[in-house]
Formats: structure tokens, C-alpha cells, sequence
């Protein structure tokens, strides 16, 4: 309890570190979206006091402990796995997704798209991801950012183990995110004080535009590590398939379902 206490301490002051230097919660409205039981939120409860603080998860269990235990003065709820949430347009002044989209495979551009919506004008959205920092130890192999885009890998995992992950390179942040956001920062690694091996972060400005999760995944014809990326992620997911073959995990069928319909998606662009 002690290290999930003073991890959720680290993470407080690592969103401060990032923040613009004139920034007060106070007046604010925020939403740590994929909060869990409130690691983060717990340790803003003063500012909770002139401030509105609201946490979502798909967990219920999480989201029914913290309903039980911190609300109030916290707001919390469970959402879907897909949008929409629950707010009008405009309703926060800052949103921080920590460890969300590093996981999110399919409704990545559904949800940065409804996360652009429930932001006030001008409003900020802090999300981190998985990069430099940590893609020797998620791929086993050197990092490359030539290579990388939106690469997806562990298609199929288990929740329990951690679930499919999504490697992030800045060039492809900048190029599909920034279609929504102005990059206020973007830190490919060193997130917290866990070391500088680690997830990045990016700030994100919204952008006064009415965006589409098409808008988000639309090639980028001026960019040609597309391409390579969409190869490269082919590469990754034929020497994961190989590899639950050897160890005799190939005969799970959701894993090789999920597996293949992340193959066939990605071939089908790269034939386009």
C-alpha cells in the first residue's frame, strides 16, 4: 500500500511538472479518464475542495471502491468500453489519460475524438504513452523511431498480464493527434519518477476543429515511415504468431482471432 501510495504521489507531481507554469486547479474541472481506484485522484483531494474532480473506468470494482470511500468530494463512475461519456460538450479544463491509450488497439481515434469533445476551449489533455522508454523491453528489440508508428504488439494478451499494448512514436503523435491538438509538450520518455526508462508524455492543446475518428487515422501521404511502420508492425505480429506457435499457445483461439484480424487490417492498408 505504501508504493501504490507514493506512486500515485510521483505520477500528482509529474502532471504538475508538465502543466503550463501559470496553471491552478482551483475553479477547474478535471477528469482522470481511466482512473482505476484512484491512485492519482486521491492525492488531489485538497484541491478538491475549490475544484471538481471526476474519475471513469471500465473497471468496476475500482470505480465501486472509490464511489464508496472518496466520493465525495471526488466524482466517479464506470464508462463503456466505447464512447460516449456522459457530459456535454466543453465540460472539463483538463483531462489526463495515464496508461489508457497504451493499451487501446481499435477505438484509439473514437476516443480522442470524444475526449477533444468534452473539453472546454482551449482545454488541456495529458496522455501518456509507450515509446523509447520501453520498447526493448515490450518488443525485444532497439527502439527505432523510423520504424515505429502506432505499432500494435501482444495482440490477444490477457488483462491479467497486461493486455495488448501500443507503442507511440513522436513523429506519428505529432502528425495524427495534432490533426485535434496542439502539441504543447512531448517527452518521448521519463514520465514520473520511475526512471528514464519509462512511458512518455504528451500535453495536448484542443484545437478549435470538428474532428472525426476518420480525420485521426487518415494517411499521412507526406510522411514516409507510414509505410515502414505498417510493414514493421507486420514483421512484430508474424514473429509473436511464431512465437505462440513454439510454446504451444497457438491453440488459445482468441489470441490467434485477435491476432489475425490485426494482420489482415494491416495488410489490407499496406495493398491500398
Amino acid at each position: 500500500m505504501k508504493v501504490y501510495d507514493s506512486r500515485g504521489r510521483d505520477v500528482r507531481e509529474a502532471i504538475e511538472s508538465l502543466l503550463p507554469g501559470d496553471w491552478s486547479f482551483e475553479g477547474k474541472r478535471v477528469l482522470d479518464f481511466g482512473c482505476g481506484a484512484g491512485r492519482v485522484l486521491r492525492h488531489f483531494l485538497p484541491e478538491a475542495r475549490t475544484a471538481e474532480f471526476w474519475g471513469c473506468d471500465i473497471h468496476a470494482p475500482s470505480i465501486q471502491w472509490l464511489q464508496k470511500n472518496l466520493c465525495p468530494p471526488l466524482h466517479a463512475y464506470r464508462n463503456a468500453d466505447t464512447p460516449p461519456l456522459p457530459h456535454p460538450d466543453g465540460s472539463f479544463d483538463l483531462i489526463w489519460a495515464l496508461s489508457v491509450l497504451t493499451h487501446i488497439t481499435d477505438s484509439w481515434s473514437a476516443w480522442l475524438v470524444e475526449l477533444h469533445r468534452v473539453l472546454a476551449d482551449d482545454g488541456l489533455l495529458l496522455v501518456t504513452f509507450m515509446g523509447e522508454g520501453v520498447s526493448e523491453y515490450v518488443t525485444g528489440e532497439p527502439w527505432d523511431e523510423d520504424r515505429i508508428g502506432m505499432n500494435v504488439v501482444h495482440c490477444g494478451e490477457s488483462w491479467d498480464v497486461g493486455g495488448p499494448k501500443v507503442l507511440h512514436s513522436p513523429w506519428w503523435i505529432r502528425s495524427h493527434w495534432g490533426r485535434a491538438f496542439d502539441i504543447v509538450t512531448l517527452a518521448p520518455h521519463g514520465f514520473s519518477r520511475d526512471g528514464p526508462v519509462g512511458q512518455g508524455a504528451a500535453l495536448l492543446r484542443k484545437k478549435p476543429v470538428r474532428v472525426t475518428p476518420v480525420d485521426l487515422e487518415r494517411w499521412d501521404p507526406q510522411e514516409t515511415r507510414e509505410v515502414e511502420a505498417l510493414r514493421h508492425n507486420l514483421v512484430q505480429l508474424q514473429r509473436e504468431l511464431a512465437s505462440l506457435r513454439q510454446s504451444g499457445s497457438w491453440r488459445v483461439t482468441r489470441p490467434i482471432r485477435t491476432w489475425h484480424v490485426r494482420w489482415q487490417a494491416l495488410k489490407a492498408k499496406l495493398q491500398n
